[in-house]
């Protein structure tokens, strides 16, 4: 990818936020705003009501921090999940009337999700340094987890975003299944409180590795290496597959829209 493409995915991703968040008071804040609402949410009922608590978390400080950085990449993965299946309908003008690269159409929603993970961790980390909880490889540690968030969004990205055109009801389909995601990963909830029987389960589940790595390297300044090497190998051949579907089928793609 050259200097003028990277400088016209900018653009296009500025116009894009620009027009989803025009006339509102937040603007783009608006994409870290429901998140910390649910981050609230979630915080009072496990943390204050149940008195979850994992491993060091102590306390409800602790705790939320640990529930932060889950939410961080469940939001972050959701809010290309959710955007995907329409791009290229939503962007058929461009796709269709201009000599756009349509390879460019599905990197949008990676690139919104970049902005909220980035908005969301720097947050994260501000609370880690107001609570002395501050890891100094934290960061460090994070950027390969980081790197395979987005391997895993832009195979999510390329596949949904061709199959959506064909498949309309996968935008609606999307929101109840990240419910269904959210509640099947230990995200809100430690995995200690699932009972033994179900606890094999999560074992297939590559969401609950990549929320682990994050939170190893955010909140103990650990890097998760076996996770990291199993998942670098499934996001690849995911991507793999998913750069395939959308070639093969964006020819009768362009038919349809």
């Amino acid at each position: 990818m050259n200097a003028a493409t990277l400088t016209l995915l900018g653009q296009l991703l500025r116009h894009d936020l620009r027009e989803r968040y025009a006339g509102t008071a937040l603007g783009v804040f608006w994409l870290l705003a429901q998140p910390l609402f649910m981050l609230l949410v979630y915080a009072l009922v496990f943390g204050e009501i149940l008195q979850l608590r994992v491993g060091a978390a102590t306390d409800s400080a602790q705790f939320t921090a640990w529930l932060f950085t889950g939410l961080t990449v469940f939001n972050a993965l959701g809010e290309v999940l959710t955007r995907a299946p329409s791009i290229l309908t939503e962007r058929r003008e461009l796709l269709l009337n201009s000599p756009l690269q349509p390879a460019l159409l599905p990197l949008l929603p990676v690139g919104s999700s970049l902005v909220l993970e980035g908005l969301s961790v720097g947050l994260l980390l501000l609370w880690l340094l107001l609570q002395g909880q501050w890891q100094p490889l934290g960061l460090l540690f994070y950027l390969p987890f980081l790197l395979l968030r987005v391997v895993f969004s832009l195979a999510f990205a390329y596949g949904l975003a061709v199959l959506g055109v064909f498949l309309r009801d996968l935008r609606q389909m999307m929101p109840p299944l990240l419910t269904v995601l959210l509640l099947i990963s230990p995200i809100v909830y430690p995995l200690q409180v699932v009972p033994e029987v179900f606890q094999a389960w999560f074992a297939w589940n590559p969401l609950a590795y990549l929320v682990a790595g994050y939170r190893a390297a955010l909140l103990e300044g650990q890097f998760l290496w076996q996770a990291f090497a199993g998942l670098l190998g499934l996001a690849s051949g995911l991507l793999g597959a998913a750069l395939w579907l959308f070639q093969r089928l964006l020819l009768r793609a362009r038919y349809v829209l």
